[in-house]
């Protein structure tokens, strides 16, 4: 594992809440074999799943995370911005919130946390997969 690799890891568990570890490490293992066209498939679906603030929330996420230097390089960066199109594209009806802001419960609960999660993976593709977290 080369050095940007442990990055990789260290982001997951710097963002990730213990308590929601289990869970991630469980779409880790779902995810681990699927072809990368799934996973941009699933990201497509599974925005349409979550609410407007919590896609913005995810959309604001990738902007803070594209300027972080040192583990994000150029080809994450490209990444991003599609990953980005994807979560932008008109292709989902849009669910209204029952409030206007997101707390960490909604952000890391159900579906929200599962599209972290193939947000990720579209960015740092089988590097979660090999070891665990």
């Amino acid at each position: 594992m080369t050095k940007n690799d442990q990055s990789a890891y260290t982001l997951d568990l710097v963002m990730i809440p213990n308590d929601k570890m289990q869970e991630f490490n469980k779409f880790a293992e779902q995810y681990a074999n699927v072809p990368d066209k799934y996973i941009w498939r699933e990201l497509s679906r599974v925005k349409g799943e979550v609410s407007n603030e919590i896609l913005a929330q995810h959309l604001k996420n990738l902007d803070a995370l594209s300027k972080m230097e040192g583990f994000v390089t150029n080809d994450h960066r490209q990444r991003i911005e599609m990953v980005k199109s994807i979560l932008t594209a008109e292709t989902r009806t849009p669910r209204p919130s029952q409030q206007g802001t997101v707390d960490s419960a909604q952000f890391f609960g159900g579906s929200s946390l599962l599209l972290w999660f193939l947000i990720l993976a579209a960015i740092w593709r089988r590097r979660f997969f090999f070891g665990g977290f």
